[in-house]
This record gives structure tokens, sequence and C-alpha cells, in this order.
């Protein structure tokens, strides 16, 4: 558990770091841009991130937990991973963007949804590179690639928004960030591990392909279920609604850099537990960093309300109806702390990825039914409860999955 603390507080450090800064961008954003066009900017993180989910197709983590074996040339993994990565990205974009041209008919939306989709390219080499910096335990480069990143995505965003370019100069921004990110942690390697090019191989791609689909699928199920909600709200009650949500939403994820980091230290001990059979220590780490999670998920909650909802009504006049918001979607946060253990230990092997896959149709088929059938009638309050709601059927279903397979077990 030390170990894993240690590792995590680099990236815990990080992520404050920037998570502050990004507290205070959304705020500038949302004075900014206004109610209507942060609507837009949500709508197009939203596509953008459920794109990268499909070209990612859970290719990191497989990564990680080849690297992680310290078996095998490494960099023939990481070419090929790469290569594919890029192609799918490609590929996919170029459907969307045929899709969104035929049948969305607001073009200023369409437009939104496919300039911030171009960050997918540059984030992808960033994500693989920040994949091999998890797998060897070296999560210190992680943390200074993202700070970096995420202070260069901040200040180019002030200078174009201030300039004029308002929700467009946001949107390069990102695109911008993502292209530092990428170079940052290109400068990395190349100084603390030496870049190796190695040939692309048909026979690798197939394995990865095999290894990677039910991350894949799960990848892109837990996208959906993060962001379908926003998307929903712009197409069933316009911009304004999604932009009171989506500023609401963008403020909970600033809460997550904590399971998110606690997560990429403890997804590469938890695979080696499984390759070595040592249940009891695996179930001792569970229940450890279950409790700590939900302490940590507890106090953030407390400050969550006190400063976010102050904070709003101080530098957000325009927002208040996100005040109310905010309360109901904090509700969320414990159970997203706690559930982040349980999903690394069913990530870190293949056991158990068909009922795991099952379950992840099972909550979002919930959440979708439920967003359709009240969001017309109660627009962000619905989306926002049912947020919870999901987020608590999720952590029961799986904590009863992770209590029968794994805990249970003599």
């Amino acid at each position: 558990m030390k170990a894993i603390l240690k590792q995590t507080s680099w990236l815990v450090l990080a992520q404050v770091l920037t998570k502050v800064i990004g507290f205070f961008y959304t705020i500038f954003l949302a004075r900014n841009l206004g109610v209507s066009d942060f609507g837009l900017f949500s709508v197009g993180l939203a596509y953008s991130s459920i794109i990268s989910a499909i070209s990612d197709f859970g290719f990191n983590r497989y990564l990680i937990r080849e690297i992680s074996k310290e078996k095998g040339e490494k960099w023939e993994i990481i070419c090929n991973l790469l290569m594919l990565r890029l192609t799918i990205a490609c590929l996919f974009f170029g459907i969307f963007s045929v899709f969104l041209y035929i049948f969305d008919q607001d073009k200023m939306r369409v437009s939104i949804i496919l300039l911030s989709s171009l960050a997918i390219l540059p984030q992808t080499v960033a994500i693989t590179f920040d994949g091999v910096f998890i797998a060897l335990r070296k999560l210190q480069f992680s943390a200074l690639a993202a700070v970096v990143s995420s202070i260069s995505t901040v200040l180019i965003g002030l200078f174009l928004v201030n300039k004029g370019f308002a929700i467009f100069g946001a949107v390069n921004a990102l695109i911008l960030g993502q292209l530092i990110f990428a170079v940052s942690f290109l400068i990395l390697v190349r100084f603390h591990i030496g870049v190796k090019l190695h040939d692309i191989k048909l026979a690798v791609i197939k394995k990865a392909l095999a290894g990677s689909l039910p991350y894949g699928l799960l990848g892109i199920l837990g996208l959906l279920y993060f962001r379908i909600d926003a998307i929903l709200l712009s197409y069933l009650k316009g911009n304004f609604e999604t932009g009171i949500y989506g500023v609401s939403y963008r403020f909970l994820e600033v809460s997550t850099f904590i399971p998110s980091a606690f997560s990429a230290a403890i997804f590469p001990i938890l695979s080696k537990l499984h390759n070595s059979n040592s249940s009891v220590e695996m179930k001792s780490l569970y229940i450890k960093s279950v409790k700590v999670m939900g302490f940590s998920g507890f106090l953030v909650t407390v400050i969550f309300i006190l400063f976010v909802t102050e904070g709003i009504k101080l530098f957000m006049p325009n927002f208040l109806q996100a005040v109310d918001v905010i309360k109901v979607l904090s509700l969320s946060i414990p159970l997203m702390f706690m559930a982040a253990p349980g999903v690394q230990m069913l990530f870190s092997t293949d056991k158990y990825l068909k009922q795991i896959l099952f379950l992840s149709i099972f909550t979002l088929g919930f959440n979708i039914l439920l967003n359709f059938i009240f969001i017309p009638k109660f627009g962000v309050w619905a989306a926002s409860w049912i947020t919870v709601l999901s987020d608590a059927l999720s952590f029961v279903v799986f904590y009863m999955f992770i209590k029968q397979k794994i805990l249970d077990v003599k």
C-alpha cells in the first residue's frame, strides 16, 4: 500500500495543480462563452471523448498489462499499438464527419464537434507513452507531462478567447494543448527510456486486437455512460440546459483526479497479483483501498459543495442554476471513489471480462433509458439525478460481483 500511495502521490500532486488550474479555466470559459456556447463546447468534448475511447479500444490497458509483465520487447508492442490507434482514430473521425453532416442540422454544433475531435490525434500519441510510464511505475513523468499540457492549454485558451475567437479559441487551445502533451512525452521518452523504432507486424496487431477487444468495448461503454447525458441534453433540450449541466459536470470531474491517480498506480500491481495468484494479498489490498477511497470521497464531497457552489455565486452569476445541480451531482463523488479499486481489480485480469461487459451494458442501458424518458420533461434535473442513481446502481452491482467471485472465495 505504501508503494501505491507513493506512486499515486505524483499524479495526485500533478492533478491537484491541473484541476485547480482547470477549475479557474472553466470559470473563465463559462463567463466569456456564455451558457449556450459553453453547452456547445461541452458537447464537442463529449463527442471527442467517445471517438477517443473508440480509437483507444482498450489498447492502453493491454499495453500497461503486457509491459508490466516485463516479458518480451516493449518497443514492438508500443510501435504497433501506436500505428494501430492512429489508424483507427483517423478512420472513425471520417465516419463521424459524414454521419454528423448528414444527420445533424445544426452546422455550428457539427463544426465544434469535429474541430474538438482533431485533438484526438496528438492525444493518442501522448496516452500511448503515458501507458508506458505507468507500466514501468514512473508516474512522475506522467505527472510532469500532464502539468505542462494543462498549463499550455489554459495559457493558449486565455490568449485566444481574449482576442475574440470565443468558442473556436477554446477548441483550438484544446488541440494545441494536446499537441504539447504529445511532444512532452516524446521528449521524456527520448531521454529517460530511449526510442527504438520497430517494424509493424500483423501478428502483433492481431494479438493486441484480441487482447484489447473486451477492454475496448468496456471503454466505449464507460465513455457513453459518462457522456451520453450531455449529448442527449443537447439534442432534446438545447444548448442552454446543456451549458448548465456541462459546467456542473466539469466541476464534478475536477474531483476525479484522486481515483484516477490511485487507479493508475494500483493497476500494474493488481495485474501482477492476478498472475501470481496472490488472492490473500489482493483481497487485503482491495478492502484497504475501498476504505481509503471512501473516506477520501466523503472529504472531497464536503469541500466540493462548500467551495464550488460559492465560486459559482461569486464568479459566474449567469450559471446560478448550476448551484443546485452541483449539489445533486456531488452525491456521486463517494460512489465514484469507492468504485475505483474494484474496477481496477476486475480489469487487471481477463477472467471476468465477459461478465463485466454484461454488467456494463446493463448499467449503461439503465442510464440511457431513464435519460430518454425523463430528460424531455425535466431536463437538466433529470440528467443530474439519473447520474447519481446510475453511479449507485453501478457501485452496488460491481461490489456484489466482486464479493461473490473474489472476496468470498476461500
